[in-house]
């Protein structure tokens, strides 16, 4: 991987080792230190001391004893604020705050101490992986050295987190013994008292409904929701943040919910998970005066946050700066008691944030840290569409850590694959976000070969080989890499795929007899196979283009029938945020397809003028609404069918840095589709189609077709005009409900064509 340039941060730690004098832990396999807890010991502390006795027999093989007391002449591992009194009277422990933590040597002692709740548990763990050895790579690897012989020369060493808050948002990081050895402590972990507890929501996201739930109140109370056009609605809509009787409500619903949860550090009241917010004029007046819908939303939120203050003193409340709120408010600034989680959803992690390419996410961020004191982030680490799907972004991890810090972010929740195990790389990403959460200053790189050594064993340097190829290949296309990218990526080419396959088969090699080493570098493999059966007809074709030989099985069944035995032994339930791992099983049932000319009109143009978008390459949402199926009639011998049964933008196709958009002058891209009409009438509408633009929430292109303008069933051209495409944008068919007059649509292909 490339060499990170560190950034400097202000000091927060300091640590020295020095010759002169030593701590005997354990000699030729026997305990020589006692561990001291003391007897009014935290919890937490006492489970420190267990552990540190447990993993240090484990190293050592010597029996380590845990007492309250311990007079001199033994070395002494002084575990919590309490035991290092004994020593220097606790003065080293001052200021640590509840996560800061000490380790120090006192003449033949060692504390190990730090705030409360968790800063006596972090010092534990990273005394035993800074100078034991210890890693704890995932729930079920990890490395314990083993030392017969152990100890320590001089230590003085003081570290506080620069962020309160640190989520790895992965499945495995869930496990509560992974996370407080790896110190996360968000909502997700299973982090109970004994593992230093946790910062706990009540209400995690999207509260607005859970609050002020509309099948209870709408009917009494329509004014308390969204008005849009001069009607009043709920459907995916928001609350009328200026109705002062709807806020009251919600406090005291809010308030009922904090009683029944003392736990809770932080309450969300934040927005539901869609665009539709309140255009009623009090609203409107403010997000006016405002800039920003964020100004009605943090001037309610800053309300009831007020109102909660006095009863539940040690609760802050939590609001979104997401998708329509995104931008800050110009006057009105977040009370002490509030959290803003701004979320970098629109973001692309082929690149920085700081890069230009996220110029609009940088501005926020800058535009936020300088009006709120509790500024989190929501950040996404993975493929939503496509858990198992190469994903290169850990180039930008370490980068845009370091970015948020710089930008007085608190704290960062690091979204990934959350559902399941067996997601791209999600142990390697997992642990690598989690040391970088705890210290924004280290080298991504050495943290990235300290896994892949650890975790792969003998095949480490294979997996580095691949993913070194994989974000190169993402470098060199300018691929946006969002966290709904499309196995359609233009990174992900046949010759990506098969060296990237090529050096994970030698991975599994290098592994030797070693079984669990070889799982590991299979389901790393898993990716690879995925993209493979996802776009088979499209990679078998670049394949004949390019005279290359086929380098998985000439079916796909065999191929399938290898994924879902190593995704099963990894217990895969997963493919995607919306798709269970059966899901593959529509891939493998998928009508082959032909081989297909240029579309019509591109005949006799030179092949850089035009890209065809085969429909192996759309997006379909409900099986109900969208399926792949043979068709003759087709150019492919495929197409997707759509009933008409509802009138969703069931078949979409996302643009992505595709080369006529991005060699294309200022006359612009023609997009064409190829549609045919089962239509049984003249009656009512056929189909709809248009482009969507992401970025801007606004339409590109649409287009109309009714019944009567159906003249047969053969497939037609349909022109959306010449359009300035960028890559946030999509092309969308829906049918309209007829069936009295059609009865389905048709959708062979999609074209785009450089004027």
């Amino acid at each position: 991987m490339r060499t990170y340039v560190l950034c400097a941060f202000a000091a927060v730690s300091l640590s020295a080792v020095s010759s002169r004098g030593e701590v005997l832990i354990a000699e030729n396999g026997a305990a020589r230190a006692v561990i001291v807890v003391a007897d009014d010991a935290t919890v937490a502390e006492k489970h420190a001391a267990a552990e540190l006795a447990s993993i240090l027999k484990e190293v050592t093989g010597g029996t380590f004893e845990v007492v309250a007391k311990a007079e001199g002449g033994r070395p002494r591992l002084l575990v919590g604020a309490g035991a290092a009194k004994v020593v220097e009277g606790g003065s080293s422990v001052e200021g640590l705050g509840q996560e800061g933590l000490v380790i120090r040597t006192v003449g033949s002692d060692l504390i190990l101490a730090g705030g409360r709740p968790r800063g006596t548990l972090y010092a534990v763990y990273t005394f035993l992986e800074d100078h034991v050895g210890c890693r704890w790579w995932s729930s079920k690897v990890s490395t314990i050295p083993k030392k017969a012989t152990l100890k320590i020369g001089e230590l003085n060493v003081r570290f506080i987190p620069r962020l309160e808050y640190r989520e790895s948002f992965w499945f495995d990081g869930f496990d509560g013994d992974w996370a407080v050895r790896n110190k996360s402590n968000g909502n997700s972990e299973r982090l109970d008292a004994k593992r230093g507890g946790k910062h706990s929501y009540q209400g995690f996201v999207h509260t607005f409904y859970p609050l002020i739930p509309p099948e209870k109140y709408f009917k009494d109370h329509p004014e308390w929701y969204s008005e849009i056009g001069g009607k009043r609605q709920y459907d995916h809509k928001q609350l009328c943040l200026t109705n002062e009787e709807m806020r009251q409500e919600l406090v005291k619903n809010l308030k009922a919910q904090l009683r029944a949860n003392p736990a809770a550090t932080i309450a969300s009241v934040s927005q539901n998970d869609w665009h539709g917010n309140c255009q009623c004029a009090k609203c409107a007046a403010i997000d006016k005066e405002e800039g920003s819908p964020a100004g009605s939303l943090l001037r309610f939120v800053n309300k009831v946050a007020e109102d909660i203050e006095k009863e539940f003193p040690q609760v802050a409340i939590s609001t979104l700066a997401y998708q329509y709120t995104r931008k800050p408010p110009k006057l009105v600034k977040p009370r002490p008691n509030v959290i803003v989680r701004l979320c970098s959803i629109e973001c692309s992690f082929s690149k920085p944030l700081a890069d230009e390419r996220n110029k609009a996410f940088r501005d926020d961020i800058v535009g936020w840290s300088k009006i709120c004191n509790r500024l989190y982030i929501w950040d996404y680490t993975t493929n939503f569409a496509h858990y198992v799907l190469p994903h290169p972004n850990l180039r930008v991890l370490a980068p845009n850590i370091r970015f948020f810090v710089e930008h007085g972010v608190k704290g960062i929740f690091e979204q990934g694959a959350y559902q399941s195990y067996g997601s791209e790389m999600a142990e390697l990403k997992a642990w690598v976000l989690a040391k970088l959460l705890w210290d924004p200053s280290l080298d991504a790189a050495k943290l990235i070969v300290a896994f892949t050594d650890g975790y792969y064993g003998p095949a480490g340097k294979q997996v580095r080989a691949y993913l070194e190829l994989m974000h190169n290949a993402v470098d060199k296309s300018g691929d946006h890499l969002g966290c709904f990218s499309a196995p359609t990526a233009g990174f992900l080419s046949f010759r990506t795929l098969r060296d990237g396959l090529k050096i994970l088969k030698e991975a599994e090699a290098a592994a030797g007899g070693d079984a669990a080493l070889r799982h590991r570098v299979q389901v790393a493999q898993l990716p690879v196979l995925y993209a493979f059966m996802v776009q088979w007809d499209a990679l078998r074709a670049e394949a004949e283009d390019l005279g290359e030989a086929w380098p998985v099985a000439d079916e796909m069944q065999p191929v399938y029938d290898e994924f879902m035995r190593v995704a099963k032994a990894a217990n895969m339930t997963m493919v995607s945020e919306g798709r269970g791992i059966d899901w593959l099983k529509t891939v493998l049932d998928r009508p082959r397809r032909k081989r297909c000319g240029p579309p019509p009109g591109c005949e006799s143009l030179s092949k850089d003028r035009w890209v065809d978008l085969q429909d192996s390459g759309f997006r379909l949402a409900r099986e109900d609404w969208a399926k792949l199926a043979e068709d003759a009639k087709a150019s492919d011998g495929a197409a997707a069918r759509m009933p008409t049964t509802h009138h969703e933008w069931a078949v979409s196709r996302p643009l992505g840095k595709l080369k006529p958009i991005s060699d294309a002058d200022e006359k612009g891209v023609r997009v064409k589709l190829s549609i045919r009409v089962e239509a049984t009438g003249k009656e009512g509408g056929a189909f709809t189609c248009g482009i969507w633009d992401m970025k801007n929430r606004r339409s590109v292109a649409n287009l109309g077709v009714q019944a009567s303008q159906i003249v047969d069933d053969a497939y037609h051209t349909y022109d959306l005009g010449v359009c300035k495409l960028t890559p946030e944008m999509y092309i969308w068919v829906a049918p309209v409900v007829n069936k009295e007059n059609v009865q389905a649509i048709w959708v062979d292909r999609m074209w785009l064509v450089r004027e």
